[in-house]
């Protein structure tokens, strides 16, 4: 009779160590921040680790389909109701978007970085086009204004000569290029009344 022997034991293996969002692969990640709800959410889930940046930057594929499924909200309008005094912001709160809100409160919607904002000297500013996240303000001392609220980013322009826009309506326009890093164009457009 034989003895009867155990089964041989498997060895014992390791337990498998835990995956983290950082080491998911750039085009996994990417599909993962296409569900996100929207361009501040992006931007906070973008900075929480090197390789999330890296595969939101690299990419303008990946931004250009962010864009498509998720239009820019509008989060306010910007009035010129005080005819001495620069334009003033109303924030649109639709729903409850604590990203959307941590945007406008870190936003500069008091345009506190316009030329002549002290009390003493402080020119009248005109609202003439608002998008894109840029808004065309036209000051009395004949400057153009070009502002990011968001980003704080300041453009002043001189406006057209008059010999140019004389007896003339003139609108300012800002086209904004696909990318956020190329250079943006203003447009002045002159027509009769």
């Amino acid at each position: 009779m034989a003895s009867e022997q155990p089964p041989p034991k498997k060895p014992e293996s390791l337990p498998a160590a835990p995956t983290t969002i950082c080491a998911l692969g750039d085009d996994l990640l990417r599909e993962i921040f296409l569900r996100l709800p929207s361009l501040p959410t992006l931007v906070r889930a973008a900075l929480t680790c090197h390789s999330s940046l890296r595969s939101v930057r690299s990419s303008p594929a990946f931004r250009r389909r962010f864009r498509e499924l998720h239009p820019p909200p509008l989060l306010g309008i910007f009035l010129d109701i005080f005819e001495e005094d620069t334009p003033a912001f109303r924030p649109l709160m639709l729903r409850s978007d604590p990203d959307l809100s941590a945007a406008i409160r870190g936003a500069d919607f008091f345009l506190t970085r316009l030329p002549g904002n002290d009390k003493c000297s402080a020119p009248e500013w005109e609202t003439k086009d608002c998008h894109d996240g840029y808004v065309v303000l036209l000051n009395d001392y004949n400057h153009i204004a070009v502002y990011n609220p968001l980003t704080r980013a300041l453009h002043l322009f001189p406006i057209p000569p008059d010999e140019i826009c004389e007896d003339m309506y003139v609108e300012y326009h800002v086209l904004s290029p696909e990318e956020d890093q190329g250079p943006f164009r203003v447009i002045c457009v002159c027509h009769e009344n």
